[in-house]
């Protein structure tokens, strides 16, 4: 079979684009709404979600023109789900900036921020119904509600300082592998995988996800810009403890200095020092080596998900994009 070329891959994520621009059309209501909506489809992400639903397409069976034009619509609808969780994950943290630019909370309000983030979630209820995709539709929904209680979870964890590695591990899988998981099945269903593709690709999605937030939680030590589209240790700051940081605290020396420096935080005095101290701390105590060594593991789980599997082209596009994102490891 011919390899999955990239310009291939970025057709068809041309076209999610244009369901987005679609999903995202002005009502016509007036007033701050239609700005909403086109400034969430001016924030243009990594887009990385509809990215593992169509390459996860690949391995199945239903591959002519309406059947990829489908696929880029569902394609659309869980970036649309990636979308309206962050809308709302700004509310709860108050956040000024996302992606280098205003979020919606902060420009237009809490209140039109929270019926933005509600009116992208029925436009994606609508088009599942009117569109025909009732083979994931409960999908969809398995995942929102792991998402939520991803975030509960974590609001139960924050500020505490007996948090757990496996508390971290199950609130990530709700905060962003459930909806990595999500578009790896949703591919896999609607391309007309078989049963046990599905799981294959299904697992490929949860160790994604995983290797994608332990990334995330490592470039919050090791980037000392904002080219990731937001503050650095904001998570410690906010009282969230993340794997370094909880790999760090099984070493008993670096734990006392750890929740002391939890504690300045929690009374608004962690400044510049304090994170050069922790980031100094959790370095020397093998958190950050520990955490790049579990995203490696991820990212191979992910890998080994489809060895067995017949190579429709996309595997090295897979393959490639696992190890760009784990080039994080080199500067831990």
């Amino acid at each position: 079979m011919n390899r999955y070329e990239e310009k291939e891959l970025q057709q068809e994520m041309e076209q999610v684009e244009e369901y987005l621009s679609d999903y995202l059309r002005d009502p016509g209501y007036g007033g701050a709404v239609g700005n909403i909506l086109h400034d969430m489809e001016m924030s243009k992400g990594k887009r990385l979600r509809p990215r593992l639903l169509l390459m996860a397409s690949r391995f199945g069976k239903e591959q002519d023109p309406a059947g990829r034009e489908r696929l880029c619509r569902l394609g659309a609808l869980v970036e649309l789900v990636h979308m309206a969780s962050l809308i709302h994950d700004d509310i709860v943290d108050d956040a000024p900036l996302r992606r280098g630019f205003p979020t919606t909370q902060s420009k237009y309000g809490k209140d039109r921020a929270v019926y933005a983030g509600d009116l992208i979630l029925s436009r994606i209820v609508q088009s599942l119904f009117r569109d025909g995709f009732f083979r994931v539709g409960a999908l969809f929904g398995e995942a929102v509600e792991s998402m939520c209680l991803g975030e509960l979870g974590q609001m139960e964890c924050r500020g505490r300082e007996d948090v757990t590695v496996e508390q971290y591990m199950r609130n990530i899988y709700g905060k962003t592998a459930a909806l990595c998981r999500l578009a790896c099945q949703a591919g896999a269903v609607e391309s007309g995988c078989s049963d046990s593709v599905q799981a294959q690709l299904e697992q490929l999605g949860i160790n994604f996800g995983y290797m994608f937030q332990i990334r995330d939680d490592l470039l919050d030590f090791v980037s000392d810009t904002e080219e990731e589209g937001k503050l650095t240790q904001m998570d410690f700051r906010e009282g969230i403890l993340t794997l370094p940081v909880l790999y760090a605290m099984q070493d008993s020396q670096a734990k006392g200095r750890i929740i002391g420096l939890l504690r300045d935080a929690k009374e608004g005095v962690f400044g510049a020092d304090q994170a050069r101290n922790l980031k100094m701390i959790v370095t020397a105590s093998g958190g950050l080596a520990r955490a790049a060594a579990d995203m490696e593991m991820y990212a191979e789980r992910a890998l080994q998900a489809i060895e067995t599997l017949p190579d429709h082209g996309v595997s090295a596009v897979f393959r490639e994009l696992l190890q760009a994102k784990c080039k994080v490891s080199a500067a831990v």
